[in-house]
Parts: structure tokens; sequence; C-alpha cells
């Protein structure tokens, strides 16, 4: 009894899962971008048709319900995904396609699953539950069952949902045929009457109304309470006459003639018989063809009009004979649509696998590419970083080595201007010698002649040896120094290169003056001329800083 209930509970999930969500999902599952709206809106588009045709063509129901999940798929739409899988699924159990229906359920299980919602996977299970309780693995849909409604019970707690109007009145509907077809009747005119009483008060769920109110007046007649059973039956007519639904009108019309045969009314049984019979042919439902003419066929046999009775007799025979065909032709086109769709989701599966390979492949041939240039790059950063450290040793190196000669040539420098001021005190003495014997006055002509030569070669010699060597020295440690300044100042004279060499060594006037033997006037007027021939005279630099760049 339990794994009957959950059946059906687990039907209920089946066909009617997108209520409780349709108008959430309608809001949150279309896209930002205009593009996405519209494949959303196909989407929905599509859902729709598999609905409509959900109990009149279950091919083009499953066609588009399919369809629906493709575009889904392609577009990451999770709520619409599950829609479209569950319409794939409910048109495939309405048609007994139970290995499509087994298919889409566990692409429906895989995907609540990767997105870890307790409530699609409950509602998984349980549909999984009603699939293999039609293939008769009992074992197993008690099992699922158990799974599937503790987790939709857990869920339901954890979030506090209530069921919608619409669910309530399926899950009544549905327990109502259980305990029907059971013949358990007290519980299933429980059921239809909780479920009628709802339905009464919602004017959206009048097919559903129509059902109970038709459930309920069979089960009125089944257990000969015949007054309920007209009011009810009644009731379910005049509701399927508003809705237009001529297949269900004929059915209300079987029972109506049921009840009056019952109620010893065979004209009005007669009535309600003929007139289902032709609403049955114009809707082209053979079944209900077939059970009206034997009636009919029954009722003529008793009243012994053979005639009649024989005419019902050959179109209940003609009307079986084109369901037999009907139902074969059925099965082969079963087998074959399934067959296609099994074929065609292979086939992308293939295609799938193709393309994880192929794109395997490539995100491995772009791998090696990016490892070899990664290494060569890195072997190029170290060569580059081994380059740096090179030709920073080096610099560090030649720093070094211009430190080294930067002492060196200062250490010259010192000595060559002490060397200078050695020369310097040198001839102040020789001056000093010269200037005593000048001062001198000896008695004898000849001799005071004589020291006149002597001082006069001693000023001659001591002068000229004192530059020539100063220059030699000069020019070893500056050796470029006199070239470079001709070239840029070509017209200078040799007093006036020598007067460079002395202030390149940053020679005081009083010094220069002592080493040239010249007067401090005149050395001061050299220095002023020196100033204009460099071109100097507006500037700010002195003559020894411009001399320094040479």
């Amino acid at each position: 009894m339990k794994v009957f209930i959950w059946g059906f509970l687990g039907l209920f999930f089946l066909t009617n899962l997108e209520s409780c969500e349709h108008r959430k999902s309608m809001n949150v599952n279309l896209l930002s971008n205009s593009s996405a709206v519209q494949d959303s809106l196909e989407i929905k588009k599509k859902l729709e048709i598999s609905k409509t045709n959900l109990m009149t063509n279950y091919k083009i129901s499953i066609q588009e319900g399919i369809k629906a999940s493709q575009l889904a798929e392609k577009y990451h739409s999770t709520n619409l995904l599950f829609e479209s899988y569950l319409a794939v699924i409910r048109a495939s159990m309405f048609s007994g396609l139970f290995e499509v229906g087994a298919l889409y359920m566990n692409k429906y299980l895989d995907l609540a699953e990767q997105e870890k919602n307790d409530k699609k996977i409950g509602q998984a299970y349980a549909n999984l539950g009603v699939l293999h309780m039609f293939l008769g693995d009992i074992n197993l849909a008690d099992s699922l069952f158990s799974e599937g409604l503790i987790k939709l019970n857990r869920y339901a707690k954890e979030h506090q949902e209530q069921v919608s109007v619409e669910d309530q009145l399926n899950i009544f509907l549905d327990l109502g045929h259980i305990y029907s077809e059971r013949k358990q009747y007290a519980k299933a005119e429980q059921f239809y009457l909780k479920g009628f009483a709802l339905a009464k008060k919602h004017q959206d769920y009048q097919l559903v109304y129509a059902q109970i109110a038709q459930s309920l007046g069979i089960l009125y007649l089944n257990t000969n309470q015949l007054a309920l059973s007209k009011n009810y039956l009644d009731l379910a007519l005049e509701l399927q006459k508003k809705l237009k639904n001529q297949p269900m009108i004929s059915s209300c019309l079987m029972s109506l003639g049921e009840f009056s045969e019952k109620s010893k009314q065979k004209n009005q049984a007669l009535m309600y018989y003929q007139k289902a019979l032709y609403l049955a042919e114009i809707s082209e439902n053979v079944e209900n063809v077939t059970n009206i003419s034997e009636r009919l066929y029954h009722i003529y046999v008793k009243e012994q009009k053979f005639k009649l009775a024989l005419q019902y007799l050959n179109q209940s025979i003609k009307a079986k004979e084109i369901m037999k065909k009907e139902q074969a032709k059925e099965a082969l086109f079963k087998k074959s649509f399934a067959r296609s769709i099994l074929k065609n989701e292979e086939d992308e599966k293939r295609k799938d696998r193709n393309t994880k390979i192929l794109v395997g492949f490539l995100i491995l041939f772009l791998f090696l590419i990016f490892t070899f240039y990664f290494r060569k790059f890195i072997k190029s950063k170290r060569e580059v970083k081994l380059l740096r450290k090179r030709s920073q040793e080096q610099l560090e190196k030649s720093k070094q080595e211009n430190s080294i000669l930067q002492e060196n040539l200062e250490f010259v420098n010192k000595k060559m201007a002490s060397n200078a001021l050695q020369a310097i005190q040198k001839e102040e003495s020789l001056n000093q010698i010269v200037h005593r014997i000048k001062s001198s006055k000896p008695s004898a002509p000849d001799s005071t002649n004589l020291l006149k030569s002597i001082s006069k070669d001693i000023e001659k010699v001591n002068s000229t040896k004192n530059w020539e060597e100063f220059e030699v020295r000069f020019i070893e440690i500056h050796s470029d120094f006199f070239h470079r300044l001709m070239e840029v100042h070509p017209n200078l004279s040799n007093n006036e290169r020598r007067l460079c060499a002395f202030l390149k060594l940053d020679m005081s006037t009083k010094e220069i003056v002592n080493l040239t033997g010249q007067s401090l006037r005149a050395v001061e007027l050299a220095r002023i001329r020196l100033r204009k021939k460099l071109n100097l005279t507006n500037s700010d630099l002195s003559i020894f800083q411009y001399l320094s760049d040479f």
C-alpha cells in the first residue's frame, strides 16, 4: 500500500512539478541582454506547446520539450533547464516511452545534484520511483520513493514551504484514483471531496474541478448512491461543456448513460449513449466508440432488437480492429520514435565526447607551446639577469678603476703642484741671489758686468727650465688637454695655453706670478684677456670650472 501511495505522489511531482515554480521562473529565468531574453521567451513558448500537446500529441510534446532543453543548455538557464527536462519526462511517461523518460530523469537528477538542490533531488528520486513502479521493480521503486520523500520533507521543513493549490488538487485527485482503483471507496471519497471543496473555491482550476466531479459521480455510481451520482455527473457535464472538451463530454455522457441504466431509465440511457457515441466519433476517440457501442449492443439484445444490436456489435468490432491496428501502429511508431531520440542523444554524446577530446588535444598543444615559450622566456630571463649581473660587476669594477685613476690623478696633480711650488721657491731663492748681486757695488768695473751677465743667464735658464719641466709633467697626466683646447679655441697663444694649464690645476695668481716671473698686474691682465677669448665674459663660470671639462 505504501509503495502505491508513494508512486502516485511521485506521479504528482512528475506531472505538476512546474506549478509551484512557474510564476517565479517566469521572472527569474529571463536573461539580461535582449537576445538572451528572446531565447528565454522562445524556450517558454516551446514549453507551453509541449504542455498543450501533452494529452493530444505526445510526439510534439516530447520534441518541443527536447528543443527547449537544448536551448536552455545552450544559455545555461538552470530553472528553464529543469522545466524542459520535466516536460520531456512528463510527455514520455504519459505516452509510455519509459526509456526516454529514464534518460531525462537521470539528466534531471544530475542537474539537481550539480546544483545541490535537495528539493529537485527529492523530486527526481520520487519520479524515478514512479518509473520503476511502471517497470515492475517495486523494491527499487520503494527505495527511491523513501530517499526522495526524505529529501522533500527535509527541504519543506527547512524552508517552511506550503504546497500550492494546484499541487494539492492533483494530490487529492491522484490519491482518490488510487483508492478507487483498489475499491477502497471510503478513502477515495474522502480525498475526492477534499479536492472538490478546494477546487470549488478557486475558479482557475475548472478542469480539475470537472475531473473530480466526474470521479465522484462514477464512485457514487459504483456504490449505488444514485442520487449523489446524478448530481456530480450533471455538474461534470456542465463544466466540461463550458470547457468545450469533447472527449470528456463524451465520457460524462457515457457515465450518465450507465446511471440511467441502473435507474431503469432505458430511453434516457439510449439518449445519453447515442450523444456520447456521436461526440466520440467526431473526436475520433476509438476507445469510447468501442465501449459505447458494446453498451448499446447489450441494451438492444435485451430488447431483442437484433438488427440494431448487430449494427452496434459490428461497429464495436470494427472500432476494436481499428484500435488494435492503431495500437500496433502506435507501438511501432513509439519504438521508432524512442529509438530516434536515443540515437540523437547518443550522437550528441559522441559529438560532445569528440569535441572534448579535440579541446583536450588543443589544450595540450597550447600547454606544450606555452611550456616551450615559458621555458625559453625563463632561460632568456636568466641570461638577461646574468648579463645584468656581469654588467653590474663590470660597472663596479670600472667604478673602482676610475676611482683609483681619480685618486692617482689627484695624487699626481698634488705632486705636480708641489713640484711647481718647489720650483717657485727655488726661483724665489735665485731671484734673491740675483737681487743681491744686482744690489752689490764692487769696485772693479769688470766684476759688475760679469755679475749682471750671470744674473741674466740665471733668470733665463731658471724660467725656461721650470716651464719645460712643468709642461712635460702636465702632458703626461692630461695628454689630450691641449689638443681638445686648441680644437675649440685655435687662436690661443703659447702664453695663453700655458696660463690655461696653470688654471687647470687651480693655481692662484700669486703662484702663477712666482712660477712665470711676471708681475701681478701682467698676470691679471692675461687672465682677463684669456676669459674674453674663452667666451666667458658674460658667464658665471670660472675659468677653472670651464677648463675642467677639457
